[in-house]
């Protein structure tokens, strides 16, 4: 190793000396705090002596809080014991185990290392177990009394206290089954607890949309009526009103030629200049006749294209159909048509 490697090395341990003592430094309880914890640590020796041990739990906690060393360790420990509690007494002593030997530490925190390592020897095989089988539905929340069980420890044996405990377990619709179980020191158990299966979820199809306005008689008619129909309605209906107009116009030419034929008329006989009057008073009452009859025929075309469907509207449109046309002339007008 060449000097530059030799003074990096010497450089990080010294910095690493440095902070480990600095974190101490930080780390150590006040004055304030250590007194507190001896008038804790004396009035959880008192509450046990009288047999107040949830008392004497809560002080030496309280007083471990502060301190964490091994004296204030071995007292919790030993508190746990004393109600009962094995899985946390074993806890709290393989941490006082675990606690790091600090230079000028006084002998008593060894001691209590050594008791803390025969406390959680002699204490871990009387830890009882359970072990949870969930049968039926998948479950979402299995407890032991208050605390939540991780899946994963589904089926192992997990340490419990000794002394009666309540199992359950529920499923994603809620539903929940539970037993009791009293395990004793050293008992190992089993329970089962069986969830119904979750009914599968019903998907309902939404409605389909319904257009706004209108009956379902309304749309039917609607859709049928299309290109083919609307010729029926307008056509028909443009020719019943073409019809009437043609009617009217030369009923009122045939009035008009017949007052004038009446005039040149007597007793049944009447003038040669009247003739050609009366030709065409004539003419015009058969214009008309005709204009109303067409006019029918465009009424009956329209009302078919409004009731029928569009197939049997196309259908009676490429059937023959209704062709009608309305001429005029110098001095004359008339309708062709087949119907």
């Amino acid at each position: 190793m060449d000097s530059k490697s030799g003074l990096r090395v010497a450089t990080l341990v010294a910095f690493f000396a440095v902070t480990t003592s600095a974190s101490h430094a930080l780390a150590a309880p006040s004055a304030a705090q250590r007194e507190t914890a001896r008038r804790l640590m004396d009035e959880g020796k008192e509450r046990a002596r009288v047999g107040d041990h949830d008392r004497a739990l809560e002080a030496y906690r309280k007083a471990h809080d502060l301190m964490k060393v091994p004296t204030t360790g071995i007292a919790l420990a030993k508190a746990h014991l004393a109600l009962g509690h094995l899985v946390e007494a074993r806890d709290v002593a393989l941490e006082v185990v675990r606690m790091p030997r600090e230079n000028g530490e006084p002998p008593i925190f060894d001691k209590s290392r050594k008791q803390a390592k025969e406390l959680e020897a002699s204490v871990k095989p009387r830890i009882p177990t359970v072990r949870i089988i969930v049968k039926g539905g998948p479950a979402t929340r299995v407890m032991v009394d208050d605390g939540e069980v991780a899946a994963l420890l589904l089926g192992e044996p997990v340490a419990v206290n000794p002394g009666k405990h309540t199992i359950s377990a529920k499923n994603a619709d809620g539903s929940e089954k539970r037993a009791d179980v009293e395990l004793g020191e050293r008992d190992g158990k089993e329970v089962e607890l069986t969830l119904p299966v979750p009914n599968p979820a019903v998907v309902v199809a939404p409605a389909p949309d319904r257009p706004r306005g209108g009956g379902s008689g309304d749309r039917d008619r609607g859709a049928d009526r299309t290109t083919g129909a609307n010729v029926l309605v307008f056509g028909g209906f443009g020719l019943a009103l073409a019809g009437l107009a043609v009617g009217g116009v030369t009923g009122a030419l045939t009035l008009a030629k017949s007052g004038t034929v009446k005039t040149q008329c007597e007793n049944g006989i009447c003038d040669p200049a009247a003739k050609a009057d009366l030709d065409s008073a004539s003419s015009l009452a058969t214009i008309s006749t005709i204009g109303f009859a067409v006019a029918g025929v465009g009424a009956v075309c329209g009302v078919v294209g409004l009731v029928l469907p569009k197939t049997k509207s196309e259908t009676a449109l490429q059937s023959g159909g209704v062709r009608a046309a309305v001429w005029l002339g110098p001095g004359s007008m008339g309708v062709r048509g087949s119907f």
